[in-house]
């Protein structure tokens, strides 16, 4: 993958300020998450990358990030989204049905690349293909399952809520 990032240079000309591979790819079980770009409330001015900085499921307050993520096939008991901060026990009471579910503080636009995905979100259960997009709200539970044989990569934009 080729990441491209531009900007001015030092005599303030429009420039290309790097390009090159992502320089944060995170592998947690079924999930690789590739982190293309994170700002704060307000965007860099210079050409400081905070994507490579520690990684978080969520932007900094105020916040975006621009992240690529690809889920290998695999069951519905499979490892959790990286960095996940609830419980699965808990959720399962709460959401049946829900083994990986998450909640995160931000609006995110997620848009199916390659393969296939199921989004559950309560008792409703959606497969979505490539070129389908999911606006999903702050603070909902939702889960990402790839049912099928292939790896699903979805590309998404998170806004920080808080």
């Amino acid at each position: 993958m080729n990441r491209v990032v531009t900007g001015y240079d030092e005599n303030g000309n429009p420039a290309i300020l790097q390009q090159g591979e992502p320089p944060t790819v995170i592998h947690a079980g079924r999930y690789t998450t590739t982190e293309l770009w994170v700002n704060g409330p307000h965007p860099q001015a210079d050409d400081t990358d905070a994507s490579t900085g520690e990684w978080a499921l969520e932007p900094p307050a105020g916040g975006a990030c621009y992240r690529i993520v690809e889920i290998a096939p695999g069951d519905a008991t499979s490892d959790a989204p990286p960095g996940s901060t609830e419980t699965n026990d808990a959720l399962d009471v709460a959401h049946e049905g829900f083994q990986d579910a998450h909640a995160t503080d931000t609006l995110d636009y997620v848009t199916i690349l390659t393969g296939a995905v199921t989004l559950i979100v309560g008792s409703t259960e959606v497969a979505l293909g490539p070129g389908d997009s999911v606006v999903q709200q702050p603070g909902v539970p939702h889960d990402w399952q790839n049912r099928g044989n292939t790896p699903a990569v979805m590309a998404g934009v998170l806004i920080s809520a808080r």
